[in-house]
């Protein structure tokens, strides 16, 4: 079980123009939401390398992996913060949004969707002990009867499809390529890097990169095995936790 995540993002220095904010919610904000995107991309690279089958949108199973990683891979107050961020980002985009065509058309959910999605996870994972997450994050009573039942679907399924994945003298996991190791981004995803490792075996290795994309955005590219940060998401996460003060 991981602990808090704050004094790593703080102790970075800027590369690509990027400098981490100084002010420690966010700090925690952007850090949060790296950590929650690096899970929802590692989701598309074991869909991709271990050939998994997918029953409804990819994206959607990719968002139910980082919901699932992060319930179990954080303590419960890193884990809740990790939430309430993640969960924030996508209101913030949600009010922001102005291209409603192409936000439908979009492979991802909806960001409100995937908000409520997120919560009903989190919640449904431990709804005795997170009865005030619900309430505070404005759960709808009516999604939330069912929410312990859509964790558990979410939970089942993907440890039924990484079962057996076991890191061993055969197996190959993340490496992070082609990236200054001071960069904020960078320190985050080391530490990820090396936990997620310690955990899982895969049959081909996957690298992770942080550069410069041109747009606020994380990628996984397939015929590379590749996942890429864009060090522009960092900023644009820098940028709406300002615009929402």
């Amino acid at each position: 079980m991981r602990a808090t995540i704050l004094a790593l993002t703080l102790a970075a220095t800027p590369a690509f123009g990027f400098d981490m904010p100084e002010d420690e919610d966010a700090a925690q904000f952007v850090t949060s939401n790296v950590v929650s995107t690096f899970y929802h991309e590692l989701g598309h690279a074991l869909i991709d390398v271990l050939e998994l089958p997918v029953l409804g949108k990819e994206e959607d199973a990719a968002d139910a992996l980082s919901a699932v990683l992060t319930h179990y891979i954080w303590d419960e107050e890193s884990a809740t913060r990790i939430t309430y961020d993640t969960a924030l980002a996508y209101a913030l985009y949600a009010s922001d949004l102005e291209d409603w065509d192409g936000a439908f058309s979009d492979t991802h959910s909806l960001d409100q969707q995937r908000y409520y999605t997120l919560v009903c996870l989190f919640y449904g994972a431990d709804p005795e002990a997170r009865q005030e997450v619900a309430a505070d994050l404005e759960l709808p009573a009516a999604r939330a009867e069912g929410c312990a039942e859509e964790f558990v679907q979410a939970d089942e399924s993907w440890s039924a499809l990484l079962d057996g994945l076991e890191p061993g003298p055969d197996t190959y996991g993340l490496t992070l390529v082609n990236t200054d190791e001071d960069d904020p981004v960078a320190q985050i995803l080391i530490e990820e890097i090396d936990s997620l490792n310690e955990t899982y075996g895969l049959p081909q290795e996957v690298t992770v990169s942080v550069e410069p994309c041109g747009e606020a955005n994380a990628f996984y590219i397939p015929d590379d095995d590749h996942i890429i940060m864009c060090s522009e998401y960092a900023e644009d996460m820098a940028r709406i936790w300002v615009e929402a003060e």
